[in-house]
């Protein structure tokens, strides 16, 4: 567990021992903290050590904005180990000063990760999978930190909460249903001045609705962008809807999700008859469940680009 008491004291007692005219935190503490050590380095790793290092980095300049000194430093090391292509292990619940009733939550959202990566996540979806590692490490220490007197999560905790499970959503899918997909080979190389493209794409959408969720609408983008891109590739979609309501209102919810982004690849200018589409309602569902279960994860259109 890490010694903040400690290192707030000592802060605190640096602050009461500055001059009236001390400059900015990061001045003042340079010599306490390392918080920006990371900063600037090349990474040459894998695409999940990568993602992890520019989430971590983003997380450790968050924290030193807010002069959280101690969690700064934390996730600069982290960035700083990503960025050696070494391993990285998100907080576990004892690293974190956490009421006894409040770890169970962070140990099941910890085995949930550690189960999809497990499976191959990773390897599949390394940008889901270090999205859903960084906001996790957030999530329990913005819960440790935010603590009132009541002991209520920050606003930033659920924050970093929600962007956990958006992930963690999409990874588990992936992880489960695409993984037998997935050929280990190793692709040539783009050109110099080319960054490889995606081609699967999960375009999630909000309960009994038709209007995608903002992670589901970014989704969308990088795949009109990935279409224009590689016009010769044929464009795979698949709706889904949950198992909440008639399986007949499921399939017609389905085909209207479907419609939804095939009219956006029209509009983007993909030609309609590179689209395979496909609607399936609850019949398929990418998140195995109960009949009646509202599962996020299962109101979503696949969208794959098959050469």
């Amino acid at each position: 567990m890490k010694t903040k008491s400690f290192l707030f004291g000592a802060v605190a007692a640096v602050i009461a021992a500055a001059p009236a005219n001390a400059g900015p935190l990061d001045a003042m503490f340079g010599g306490l903290f390392d918080t920006d050590t990371a900063q600037g380095l090349e990474v040459e790793g894998v695409q999940f050590s990568n993602a992890l290092y520019d989430g971590y980095l983003a997380l450790s300049e968050e924290r030193d904005d807010n002069w959280d000194l101690v969690d700064a430093e934390h996730f600069n090391h982290k960035a700083r180990t990503a960025a050696r292509r070494s391993s990285v292990l998100p907080d576990a619940p004892d690293d974190r000063w956490l009421r006894d009733d409040q770890k169970p939550e962070f140990a099941d959202a910890l085995l949930r990760m550690r189960k999809a990566f497990d499976r191959g996540g990773r390897v599949v979806a390394p940008q889901l999978a270090a999205k859903a590692q960084v906001n996790y490490d957030c999530w329990i220490e913005a819960t440790e930190a935010g603590r009132s007197v009541q002991y209520q999560p920050s606003t930033r905790g659920a924050e970093c909460k929600e962007a956990f499970d958006a992930a963690m959503n999409g990874l588990d899918a992936l992880a489960t249903f695409k993984l037998t997909d997935f050929q280990p080979y190793i692709s040539p190389a783009p050109a110099a001045d080319e960054a490889p493209l995606a081609s699967s794409f999960l375009v999630y959408f909000n309960f009994d609705s038709t209007v995608a969720t903002d992670a589901g609408r970014q989704s969308l983008e990088e795949a009109l962008a990935a279409a224009q891109a590689n016009d010769a590739s044929t464009v795979r979609m698949v709706a889904h809807a949950d198992r909440s309501g008639a399986v007949d209102y499921n399939q017609a919810l389905s085909q209207r999700r479907l419609s939804v982004v095939m009219e956006a690849m029209a509009r983007a200018g993909v030609d309609v008859g590179r689209i395979v589409p496909d609607a399936v309602g609850e019949t398929q569902s990418l998140i195995p469940t109960e009949d009646g279960v509202r599962e996020p994860g299962n109101r979503v259109v696949e969208i794959d680009l098959v050469q």
